[in-house]
């Protein structure tokens, strides 16, 4: 297994998606299921409605929020990142392993908004998407726990666990009619008086959650059970995509009743999601963004960058992941500053007339380092 995923690392980073197998190139078929597809080097324009449906202003770093905000429109630029995972999708199968894709790059280079890319890519092509905004949210930011009644010494978590569901519903109204001809598999008894018969629509397990917290956490793995199930009976494709999924293998802040820390593990909705991880189900894209947060502060210049995926990872949960495909995010090409910064001025957000110049330009460009982070945020003060 990991020789495989060594393998993986060397190729993708040459070629990607398009040339290789990936899990073994004979097996792999290059016929493009997909038909709307993404060209390098543009700015597209994702529609306000569509934008508000895949709540994009809650997934996208905060100044990407604001700045959709404040010009009425949410434009971003295509990168080579989303093109080979356009291609990467373009080749899934319904007799292929999931395919796992790790995004990997310095802080501020886009993986988020690639991330975002992706989801929006899979709504055009009426993909089911489960989009977790952050794996931290889950081991950092618990607002409530309580014992799970199904698995002793499990702890669950109601408030995100509703979050996760009402969110899954509000991002696939695309396709929630098709979600609701898919039918459960089994019994599911929530409690002595809740429950799901089995030939049930599995909307209904989505419903139960949202209006019954304490039943939240199990819905959710039921439904990501009957999403991998349908999946691989070829009815719907499903795109994963989780930012700092390395964080689903890191530090929690969640208690036990002795006052020691729980781990990972031991949280009802982190076993979900890395049993989404799992290759043993097949017709769906597993999309997760490895960030340094998890370790450090990621504006931390001054220590040793570690955001590779090993690093971040761990030996643990990086054995878990592979194999698969790396995507490095890098910085800015002078062409991609040259775009960016022709559609600030025409949407008149550089607002000063030195930053409208040509030596203003090299400057932004120069200041920044051509760190998209960076340079987005010296146009936004100019």
């Amino acid at each position: 297994m990991k020789s495989s995923g060594r393998v993986i690392w060397s190729v993708s980073q040459t070629v990607g998606c398009r040339r290789i197998g990936i899990v073994g190139s004979r097996h792999l078929s290059t016929e493009p299921n997909i038909q709307k597809n993404v060209e390098v080097g543009t700015l597209q324009e994702i529609q306000m409605s569509v934008a508000k449906q895949l709540n994009m202003k809650n997934h996208l770093p905060s100044p990407m929020s604001k700045q959709m905000e404040t010009l009425g429109e949410l434009v971003t630029l295509i990168r080579d990142p989303m093109v080979e995972i356009a291609s990467c999708m373009r080749v899934i199968d319904k007799k292929l392993p999931t395919l796992r894709l790790v995004l990997w790059g310095p802080f501020g280079t886009g993986k988020t908004v690639t991330l975002n890319q992706a989801v929006h890519h899979a709504y055009n092509n009426n993909w089911a998407i489960v989009h977790l905004r952050s794996a931290m949210e889950l081991t950092r930011r618990v607002k409530e726990i309580e014992m799970s009644s199904f698995v002793s010494g499990r702890i669950n978590d109601p408030s995100n666990a509703v979050s996760i569901l009402q969110n899954f519903k509000q991002q696939n109204q695309h396709i929630w009619k098709l979600l609701g001809d898919l039918l459960t598999e089994k019994d599911y008894e929530w409690s002595k008086s809740e429950r799901t018969m089995q030939g049930k629509p599995i909307t209904e397990i989505i419903e139960m959650g949202i209006t019954a917290p304490y039943l939240a956490s199990d819905c959710v793995g039921a439904l990501f059970r009957e999403l991998r199930r349908h999946a691989k009976d070829d009815k719907l494709k499903v795109l994963v995509a989780v930012d700092d999924a390395n964080s689903l293998w890191g530090k929690t802040l969640v208690k036990r009743a002795d006052r020691t820390y729980a781990s990972p593990s031991d949280l009802t909705l982190v076993v979900h999601f890395r049993r989404l991880f799992a290759n043993d189900w097949t017709n769906g894209c597993v999309l997760m963004v490895a960030d340094k947060k998890e370790v450090s502060d990621a504006r931390n210049e001054l220590r040793v960058s570690r955001y590779t995926p090993l690093e971040l990872f761990g030996e643990e949960g990086f054995e878990y992941v592979e194999p698969f495909v790396p995507i490095e995010t890098t910085n800015y090409s002078e062409s991609e500053t040259d775009k960016i910064y022709k559609y600030y001025v025409n949407k008149n957000w550089l607002a000063s007339k030195a930053a409208r110049s040509e030596e203003g330009r090299k400057q932004l460009m120069h200041l920044s380092a051509f760190n998209p982070y960076y340079y987005e945020r010296l146009c936004a003060f100019n």
